[in-house]
């Protein structure tokens, strides 16, 4: 591993940060593998994505599974999404949403409340109902446990992926759990209709990809309208989607779009983070704007882009837009330590543990 491969592994936003200026939009990291973020490159990888293939995240692959599908391609991948895609769109789930946020509200303490945990521990119990069919604090808690043991710093990350490579990271009394659950499940649950060959893994990676990135994203979205004066008593229905965009723009909840490689073994990993913060496609770039302009075509894919797209991503944008709407209607809320170093979870780009919010009852 090169100079430059070890910053983008090691310091990654740090490493984002400093190539941000490069006008081509692209980096070498190695021999045949290049970081990219020029938007007519996104466009033109994702207009060809199925010729590529997307192998597995050093990082997830280990806790999600070989069978995952976030890494298959061809005809099963094709046929997961046919499965997934219409089980996870978002009105279906409005009322569940609601329901869960308005719980979740008012059982906030009236002291200080890390912005993320909360965040997590609510989309947690929303997908946890989607994929089950049930509420089982018991089983979620447990996968908590599990996935921050892993995942909880950049420091567990990397020693998990490096000085134990290819170890499998599962736990069995956690997927006995996760299997009985899931093959319990009846309509319209959606584990109900997930093929029982590779369950355990299937439903790993829509609890973890279904909770993970909205938590961060709803997260993102509070801080923002915090700390922008006056925003949080203008939001009606189209300032808010376009202060839900913005913060997805500034803050993706992820900074990377997996992995693409050719036939010829070519490497082409995408930056979310970058292109959002592209000088040549965004003017002040740094700077929160809901009133900004549409960006140019592959200048904006916060929930990926290509056969790789988020199949949850109505879903996500529902509850974001469920969640903050329900919690400004209901409570007044101060962010304290309003600091915007983001942490790595994975493939998440979560505000920092640190970030907590004071919520008051609205009179």
């Amino acid at each position: 591993m090169n100079r430059t491969e070890l910053r983008f592994t090691l310091r990654l936003i740090p490493f984002l940060d400093s190539v941000e200026s490069v006008e081509d939009g692209l980096v070498r990291l190695r021999d045949r593998r290049w970081l990219v973020w020029h938007p007519d490159v996104m466009a033109a990888l994702f207009r060809n994505d199925r010729a590529l293939r997307h192998p597995p995240s050093r990082t997830l692959s280990p806790l999600l599974g070989n069978r995952s599908v976030l890494w298959l391609d061809g005809a099963e991948h094709t046929a997961y999404r046919r499965t997934l895609a219409p089980m996870l769109r978002g009105a279906r789930y409005q009322e569940l949403i609601e329901e869960m946020a308005a719980r979740s509200i008012a059982e906030l303490p009236s002291g200080p409340t890390g912005v993320s945990a909360w965040t997590r521990k609510l989309t947690l119990r929303i997908m946890g109902r989607v994929v089950f069919g049930r509420d089982d604090d018991e089983l979620l808690t447990a996968f908590t446990r599990w996935l921050d043991r892993r995942l909880g710093s950049r420091a567990r990350t990397l020693a998990h992926r490096y000085l134990t490579p290819g170890a499998t990271r599962s736990d069995p009394d956690l997927d006995a759990m996760l299997s009985h659950r899931a093959r319990t499940a009846e309509p319209p649950a959606l584990a109900a209709f997930l093929p029982r060959e590779d369950l355990r893994d299937q439903v790993v990676s829509l609890l973890f990809a279904g909770h993970e990135t909205t938590a961060s994203a709803i997260a993102w979205t509070l801080y923002w309208i915090s700390r922008t004066p006056g925003l949080a008593g203008e939001l009606d229905d189209d300032l808010l989607d376009a202060t839900i965009r913005e913060s997805l723009r500034l803050s993706p909840p992820a900074a990377l779009a997996g992995n693409r490689m050719s036939d010829e073994g070519m490497v082409i990993t995408p930056s979310i983070y970058l292109a959002h913060r592209r000088a040549a496609s965004y003017e002040n770039p740094h700077v929160f704007d809901p009133a900004r302009k549409p960006p140019p075509p592959g200048a904006f894919f916060p929930f990926g882009g290509g056969v790789r797209h988020c199949p949850g991503k109505d879903l996500a944008l529902l509850e974001i837009r469920l969640i903050v709407r329900a919690l400004l209607a209901h409570r007044q809320v101060q962010l304290s330590s309003p600091t915007s170093t983001p942490q790595l979870r994975g493939a998440a780009m979560a505000p920092p543990p640190d970030l907590a919010m004071v919520v008051t009852c609205r009179r």
